[in-house]
């Protein structure tokens, strides 16, 4: 289990709180440009094995940073402060004052110890706080499962826009 990747912690991310696709940094955009990524037969659906290949098996940017086959709750909290980086560049980017900035990357800085602990707690099915490649392939299927709205096997537009209206977030993905 050499590639654990950040699409897999960006799904624990946006699914994990809600048990559907909603995070307040995704537009509908992003969720329908995630989505169609996954469509490797460009279908409009997207299998599991889809989804588990594009999250973990296809991807070169591994959250087992030791590469002991096992991801921990320090690895994903060095993923997420990398990441930070990013989001430094962008707010530069847009102009953000340097105090607004600096209130939002303590902020960041301040929760992401707790939160890549709890990413790996919904992962880690043993308790042993490591997440072993069979956890990993167990906590996408649940993942895969909760946006499969209607359980037909794929995900698609009408999937995503289900699991909204049920939760009351509207619809967050376009069907065209």
């Amino acid at each position: 289990m050499n590639k654990i990747i950040k699409p897999l912690i960006a799904s624990a991310i946006l699914i994990a709180s809600s048990n559907v696709v909603y995070a307040d940094s995704y537009s509908a955009e992003k969720l329908k440009e995630i989505l169609t990524s996954q469509d490797d037969d460009c279908n409009e659906k997207v299998s599991f094995q889809e989804f588990f290949e594009e999250t973990v098996t296809d991807n070169n940017d591994s959250y087992d940073v030791n590469k002991d086959g096992y991801i921990t709750a320090g690895e994903v909290a060095l993923e997420m402060k990398e990441d930070l980086v990013d989001t430094v560049n962008e707010l530069n980017k847009h102009g953000v004052s340097e105090e607004a900035a600096t209130k939002t990357i303590t902020k960041e800085l301040n929760s992401i110890a707790k939160e890549s602990a709890l990413i790996i707690k919904k992962m880690d099915s043993d308790g042993d706080n490591l997440v072993e490649p069979e956890e990993l392939k167990a906590y996408q299927r649940k993942q895969f499962n909760k946006l499969d709205a209607n359980n037909d096997g794929v995900i698609t537009a009408a999937d995503i826009n289900k699991k909204q209206a049920k939760k009351g977030f509207g619809y967050l993905y376009n069907q065209n």
